[in-house]
């Protein structure tokens, strides 16, 4: 991390404020424990947080601390501190550490508060220690109090089973660190085979990268439901790290594309597209600014859905030729929406055509109808392929059963070169393999095992299975890591018989829970 000799001349990549931020809070919070309201300390150090609220609300509706692996982010950039205030910071991560708290954020209205009630905020914080449960404890005293400036961050997981499976990997990794000094360089067994330390940081960052970045599009989605200014500045960047691990390992990225939220599918969908079509635009070779482009234009391609009544949108039933135009204008919907995103026109402009485009098809008899005969551009006919694959491989309530995807590829294929790009959907079946990642088989011996990921060797393509066994409680369990080989060309198979392909939905299971 680069140094400066300065205090008051910010880091490159972090907010200006950012490190005293840190300080003035432990400050203020210190300060109302030990303090009265008219005490000058305490008096000097709420103006002292007021005014730093009013440098970092100047070009944002609202500021968001996270706390993260051991460290503070702010507005998505993580603070650095140095030898000099590095007491503070460890000071306010066991802070935070105690109280379960993921993160805090504060709205413009903040600035409008009386000094007494921020004074009230610090008390409560402190005093959240003492109780059972600290974060929930202080969430229902700030509703209470109506401190309405302020509110814990709930940083989202993908599920109950991908929360229990962090918890139980990182305690099987400091085992085995601690059984073996050298298992961090050498790797930890999963299984049958060697998962490296570095590997495991690796799928822990893209999965914190993919809660992010649900909680930044349900922040926009409800900021524009509002009718308020929704900065995309979080957004973009969580862009950029998602292109970052993309290009360093896609498959990392492709295992997180699985996961399927039935209660938050409008955001899980948009960001599983994002996901494959930052992956498929990687395999052709398009720049990392051309991937940022085409990973915003897929996150916001379904932007226009919150227009939609939950009535229409979530149907058991057939829709209604009604009903289905409404659904049909969400494409224009999107647009409409992205124009009022709060970032330069240049940015609006750059990503506004393809969620125009991402329901035309390829021979452009979709929709919106239009007159054109230009051929829908690149990213459009990517992030096409990225929508319908995710769409028909996630079960709705109005599909309960999903298809497999394998056999969605299938499906994709009949309609190559009317529906969809026929190279471009070619280069996507080579790229996420004839078994997708996800994808649950049952073998000859009646074994069940998940797609987890496909190795490249130099002349070779090895796909890897993680079998599955009952648990004891209904589900299922792992039961090892096994390598079915490269596909023989002859017989277009592997070293062991598939005989049925299935949706693991069928079977209650979250791939990504079995496979990151």
């Amino acid at each position: 991390m680069k140094t400066r000799q300065n205090d008051n001349q910010p880091l490159p990549e972090e907010m200006p404020g950012s490190r005293q931020f840190l300080q003035v809070f432990n400050l203020l919070i210190n300060s109302a424990r030990i303090h009265h309201n008219n005490n000058q300390a305490l008096i000097l150090s709420v103006r002292q947080f007021v005014k730093l609220m009013q440098q970092l609300l100047r070009d944002n509706d609202d500021v968001t601390l996270l706390f993260s692996e051991g460290g503070f982010y702010l507005q998505e950039k993580k603070i650095g501190y140095e030898k000099n205030s590095a007491h503070v910071a460890r000071t306010m991560l066991r802070f935070f550490e105690k109280r379960n708290l993921e993160g805090l954020c504060f709205n413009k209205s903040i600035l409008e508060a009386p000094p007494d009630r921020i004074t009230d905020f610090a008390r409560l914080i402190a005093q959240s220690s003492l109780h059972e449960d600290p974060a929930s404890w202080l969430e229902k005293k700030l509703a209470e109090e109506q401190l309405l400036w302020v509110k814990i961050v709930h940083i989202p997981t993908v599920s109950n089973g991908m929360e229990s499976f962090l918890q139980e990997e990182t305690k099987n990794k400091k085992d085995s660190a601690t059984s073996n000094p050298v298992s961090e360089k050498k790797g930890i067994l999963s299984g049958d085979r060697k998962i490296s330390g570095l590997t495991w940081r690796k799928k822990k960052k893209a999965l914190q990268t993919y809660g992010y970045t649900v909680l930044s599009l349900k922040d926009i989605a409800r900021k524009i439901g509002s009718n308020e200014k929704a900065s995309i500045k979080i957004t973009m960047r969580l862009v950029q790290k998602m292109i970052d691990m993309v290009v360093d390992d896609n498959q990392i990225f492709l295992s997180l594309s699985t996961i399927r939220d039935y209660d938050d599918y409008t955001f899980t969908h948009s960001i599983n597209v994002a996901i494959l079509s930052a992956s498929l635009g990687h395999k052709i070779g398009l720049p990392k600014s051309t991937l940022e482009t085409l990973s915003l234009s897929a996150l916001f391609h379904d932007l226009g859905k919150i227009d939609i009544p939950r009535s229409i949108l979530n149907k058991p039933d057939r829709l209604t030729e009604t009903e289905f135009q409404v659904i049909r204008q969400h494409s224009l919907d999107s647009v409409r929406r992205i124009i009022k995103l709060g970032t330069s026109r240049k940015k609006k402009i750059s990503i506004l055509l393809p969620p125009f485009e991402h329901h035309l098809k390829y021979d452009l008899s979709g929709y919106p109808k239009t007159p054109r005969k230009k051929p829908v551009s690149l990213p459009g006919r990517i992030i096409a392929i990225a929508d319908v694959f995710d769409a028909i491989t996630s079960p709705r309530i109005y599909r309960p059963t999903a298809i497999s995807p394998d056999r969605a590829l299938g499906y994709m294929l009949e309609k190559a070169g009317s529906d969809f790009d026929p190279l471009l959907l070619k280069v996507f079946i080579n790229m996420i393999g004839v078994y997708p990642i996800g994808t649950l088989l049952r073998f000859a011996n009646n074994e069940l095992g998940l797609v987890a990921q496909y190795e490249e060797r130099e002349k070779s393509r090895e796909l890897w299975v993680q079998l599955l066994k009952p648990d004891g409680r209904g589900g299922v369990e792992k039961a090892g890591l096994v390598n079915l080989g490269s596909l023989d060309p002859k017989t277009g198979s592997f070293n062991r018989t598939v005989v049925e392909t299935m949706h693991p939905a069928d079977y209650g299971i979250q791939p990504a829970e079995f496979i990151m």
